[in-house]
């Protein structure tokens, strides 16, 4: 199969890679690329911080955070985010969590005082949910999505790796844009993704366990086989 693998760097690479050595043809093209803002860190120490992702980790640390500034426990989401926290030394409270909707389920309660490490305009689900229960929640912008825009040629695709809705918006763009149809296999991360691929015009969503790489590897590989 050729697969066109959308996501942000590093990972897009190293999806491809795994790709690749599964027997794919793989045409390695974010959709986005990751810039960083200039925010500092809210002052104050925090209970628990939560990372969105490993941009969310790497750019933080780029700034000189570290868990001295905010001693409380840490957490990421996806399995990137906590390997990037573990490779720094930070133990993570949570394990395993593949979304925000899966950190207030495994939190139960909030900690008085939250600290979220996100992408501008990310989803405030945590957020919301601690602000619900009478705790604090602060956020903290370290990175943005940018379009990269990329440039398809008229080489067949047999399905498409989507990491997200601002992803998949970009992807839509592009593909309409060169008069191609809306059934090529489009694998997404949950079901609120392939609701916006049908809004977006795809009739063909495959929804994945995560983002993960091995999830998109195993779906790809039942795709090949069905």
């Amino acid at each position: 199969m050729r697969i066109w693998v959308t996501r942000t760097e590093p990972g897009a690479s190293r999806l491809s890679r795994r790709l690749t050595c599964a027997g794919h043809a793989v045409l390695n093209a974010p959709v986005l690329n990751i810039e960083a803002t200039s925010n500092v860190a809210p002052t104050g120490c925090f209970d628990f911080v939560l990372f969105v992702s490993s941009h969310a980790v790497e750019r933080a640390f780029a700034t000189g955070w570290g868990p001295a500034l905010s001693p409380g426990v840490a957490a990421g989401i996806g399995r990137s985010a906590e390997i990037a926290l573990h490779r720094r030394g930070i133990r993570t409270r949570l394990c395993g969590v593949a979304d925000a909707a899966a950190v207030t389920r495994a939190l139960v309660t909030p900690p008085p005082r939250t600290l979220v490490v996100k992408g501008e305009g990310g989803r405030d689900v945590v957020q919301n949910w601690v602000r619900s229960h009478g705790a604090s929640a602060a956020e903290w912008d370290v990175y943005r999505r940018v379009p990269a825009k990329p440039v398809l040629d008229d080489e067949r695709i047999d399905a498409i790796v989507a990491a997200s809705g601002d992803g998949l918006r970009e992807i839509a763009e592009i593909w309409f844009a060169g008069g191609r149809g809306g059934s090529v296999h489009l694998l997404v991360p949950s079901s609120r993704v392939a609701g916006l691929a049908v809004a977006c015009g795809f009739d063909n969503a495959v929804v994945t366990a995560g983002a993960a790489d091995d999830a998109v590897v195993a779906a790809l590989l039942k795709l090949r086989e069905g």
